[in-house]
């Protein structure tokens, strides 16, 4: 493993919760904007208040890219849910808001907000959707990947394979005799499943991970003699299977 960089002693930049930046002084002041935002940042960080949408989308974009640099299917994030039920609820206030002249602009900005949720959950569920087709014999014969799917993307994934299997049984298997048939398939822990050319996913590929943790010193388990001292915002580029356990812990996240 290689470390890439370390961002121990880097400021992290300041944020502006743009939720409550937006209110309809914002629009009325004459005030220079960046004074306005400047000012609202300060009476936010007074009164300590978070919109209940972002610790929710933080996560779901952590999910989101783990999901696209992992090998594997990861657990499906309960964030998306959570996420789903705020969405609807704001729709209802942005649409209530809309109603009045006055606080129009504050609905149509909760409208934009809306659209930017979306955004992350329809790219997390279709990230999660093209590994599922991508590895649905193998998925579907672990019981562990099974496991980490929802309801939903387990009842897809049967419906993928099966429409899979009814294809290919149409396009050419019906007319190969039963001895070829034989041949093709392989015997995997003494139950007879999909062909052999079934795609896995490659659990020794090399990622880009940093730790969102201190961890302090640990050895790698494909360098047990080699050890390391890991800090938070530390960046390592590992093969993946030494760092599936430190993902499952919420320890690092995929970059």
């Amino acid at each position: 493993m290689s470390r890439i960089f370390s961002r121990r002693n880097q400021k992290k930049p300041k944020k502006v919760n743009l939720n409550t930046v937006y209110t309809k002084e914002f629009f009325d002041s004459d005030e220079d904007s960046s004074d306005v935002v400047d000012n609202a940042d300060e009476s936010n960080n007074k009164k300590n208040e978070t919109h209940p949408s972002e610790p929710e989308l933080e996560n779901l974009q952590r999910a989101w890219l783990n999901e696209n640099f992992s090998t594997e299917i990861l657990p499906y994030d309960p964030a998306f849910e959570r996420l789903n039920e705020i969405l609807e609820n704001q729709n209802v206030r942005a649409e209530s808001l809309t109603l009045s002249q006055e606080t129009s602009p504050i609905g149509m900005l909760l409208f934009i907000d809306n659209e930017r949720i979306k955004y992350v959950m329809n790219r997390y569920k279709r990230t999660r959707l093209a590994k599922i087709e991508k590895y649905v014999y193998s998925i579907i014969e672990n019981a562990e990947y099974m496991a980490r799917l929802s309801l939903p993307e387990k009842e897809f994934a049967e419906r993928y394979k099966r429409l899979i299997e009814e294809h290919e049984h149409a396009s050419f298997l019906h007319v190969l005799p039963k001895e070829s048939l034989d041949v093709l398939k392989e015997a995997e822990n003494g139950t007879e499943t999909s062909f052999a050319t079934v795609e896995r996913p490659d659990l020794n590929q090399a990622v880009f991970c940093r730790f969102i943790k201190h961890i302090g010193s640990y050895s790698f388990p494909s360098t047990p003699q080699d050890t390391d001292m890991l800090s938070k915002d530390d960046a390592y580029l590992v093969k993946y299977s030494d760092i599936r356990r430190l993902l499952e812990d919420n320890s690092i996240e995929l970059i």
